[in-house]
């Protein structure tokens, strides 16, 4: 994931993209829960750009994700509604997407970084290999051939006939790490990175790709990413033993489609963190010493979070929690702004 395409998920308060979500009605009682859906505009914290440059891409990924929160996904004069009950809104949005999976059991789907309508990318892991595809919006096509964002230069053999398409194959630095973007249709066009040691074996691996139903795209996901049909449990499970301010909404996250577990671990402990760091700020302004102790006792003690022993093991994101932690125990606020950086 680059950084435009990190910047375009933190900015993107509605991760459909308004004109996507709009078209998804089918009738009077959704389009108005998704206008409402698309008009909701709730403040969120942002990552420091510095900060996030000093992590591996994994936890950069991550820590934009986990402070990039948007609006409610929930119907108007109903906040305990179950996500169930936005079935129709999720299938719609996962129906505009590519839902690709490789017809080879050896191949798995691993992760799904970016999932929206318009501008997507999912991963397929065997082993230590891995091939990425995106969707991308149309309107960036032309600028792919003419090789403004770096094609790279064509391959031998460069026409690829793939998913009822005629495509281009390009060679994305060394011989064998090709790259196949085929012609727009509709709202977005396809990309397929891989490097399977030559031409050949990348030829024989994206002839598996295929278009499957919403239902077995989503059977397919791993434990590691969550769905939002997961969300309710993931949560409860996350926050088990991770103490939360009293401002801390979830909701928020069960609009989540899907997602992640590293990257929804670091959206919820994100959140929380800022929370408290929020309550911190306000006691301070109002004099409540016993207010201050509770936000600096909670931070102090996230290195007895699970999630973030969990999420240790595989990038760098709980280091900034733990730093934070530390630093509002010492009163040390220069550090604690540069390590979780709240900014409404």
């Amino acid at each position: 994931m680059n950084d435009h395409e990190l910047d375009r998920v933190l900015m993107r308060a509605n991760p459909y993209g308004d004109e996507t979500v709009r078209q998804l009605a089918a009738d009077d009682a959704v389009s108005d829960l998704l206008e409402d859906i698309i008009s909701t505009d709730t403040p969120t914290p942002k990552l420091r750009r510095s900060v996030r440059r000093r992590t591996v891409v994994l936890a950069a990924a991550a820590a934009a994700v986990a402070v990039a929160l948007t609006g409610v996904f929930f119907p108007r004069g109903n906040p305990a509604a179950p996500v169930s009950a936005y079935g129709a809104e999720f299938r719609a949005v996962t129906d505009a997407t590519p839902r690709l999976l490789l017809d080879d059991p050896a191949w798995k789907l691993t992760d799904v970084p970016v999932f929206t309508a318009d501008d997507g990318e999912i991963k397929f892991g065997r082993g230590k290999q891995e091939l990425q595809v995106n969707w991308r919006p149309a309107k960036q096509y032309a600028d792919y051939l003419r090789g403004t964002q770096d094609p790279g230069r064509p391959s031998r053999g460069m026409s690829i006939e793939l998913l009822g398409q005629t495509g281009m194959v390009y060679e994305t630095g060394k011989p064998t790490d090709l790259t196949t973007i085929l012609p727009a249709t509709g709202r977005y066009f396809l990309t397929i990175r891989a490097d399977v040691g030559s031409q050949a074996a990348y030829r024989s691996l994206v002839a598996k790709l295929k278009t499957v139903d919403t239902d077995t795209w989503l059977d397919a996901m791993p434990d590691t990413i969550v769905k939002q049909s997961d969300a309710p449990r993931v949560i409860d499970e996350m926050l088990a033993d991770v103490p939360v301010p009293n401002s801390f909404d979830r909701t928020p996250f069960l609009k989540i489609l899907v997602l992640a577990r590293y990257q929804f671990g670091a959206k919820l402990t994100g959140a929380v963190s800022c929370g408290w760091l929020a309550q911190w700020n306000a006691a301070k302004k109002a004099g409540d010493a016993e207010k201050m102790q509770e936000a600096v006792t909670a931070l102090a003690g996230s290195r007895s979070w699970k999630i973030l022993q969990e999420m240790d093991k595989q990038g760098g994101w709980s280091y900034w929690i733990w730093a934070g932690g530390d630093a509002l125990r010492k009163g040390d606020m220069v550090r604690v702004e540069q390590t979780l950086d709240c900014r409404n």
